[in-house]
């Protein structure tokens, strides 16, 4: 019995159960999860940009994979009505108010048909194909990933 509670445990806690758990640990390659990341700098002024850490890398074995990812939409280019370039991001806030998480934490997003506008607040699914891409928005961000969607966003629902 007690060692059926041990193997478990180790299930449960295994950086692949954690990555199932949570889809964006599945971009940080396995050997680097739970890794502490480089401290942010807090003291930029206001009108300046903190830094994005460029630490981190990919998991090529994603390249050409179905995914489907929660997150945030940080919007890059719109036609007034429709976003038709975005990054999807982790959390609230990332890109705009605090440092960009790093490359292997963002999904860049060109979709021409466009989707509809989506309040910054608001968490969404997005399912399509992931590719292996880095991506430079000046000024802005990298992204390490690209997705071709394969459907419109939808409300988060755990």
């Amino acid at each position: 019995m007690l060692r059926i509670l041990y193997l478990s445990l180790v299930v449960l806690v295994s950086p692949s159960a954690l990555a199932a758990a949570n889809p964006w640990q599945t971009l940080i390659p396995e050997l680097e999860r739970g890794q502490q990341l480089a401290p942010i700098n807090h003291d930029v002024q206001l009108e300046e940009r903190a830094p994005q850490i460029k630490s981190g890398g990919l998991v090529h074995a994603l390249d050409g994979q179905a995914m489907r990812m929660p997150g945030f939409i940080v919007p890059l280019e719109s036609d007034g009505n429709k976003i038709t370039e975005f990054f999807l991001v982790p959390f609230f806030g990332a890109c705009l108010h605090l440092p960009p998480p790093p490359p292997n934490q963002i999904i860049h997003v060109k979709h021409p048909q466009g989707i509809d506008m989506i309040e910054p607040w608001e968490v969404v699914w997005l399912s399509g194909e992931m590719q292996v891409k880095a991506t430079d928005i000046e000024g802005l961000a990298s992204a390490g990933y690209a997705m071709t969607l394969s459907k419109a966003p939808e409300k988060y629902a755990p």
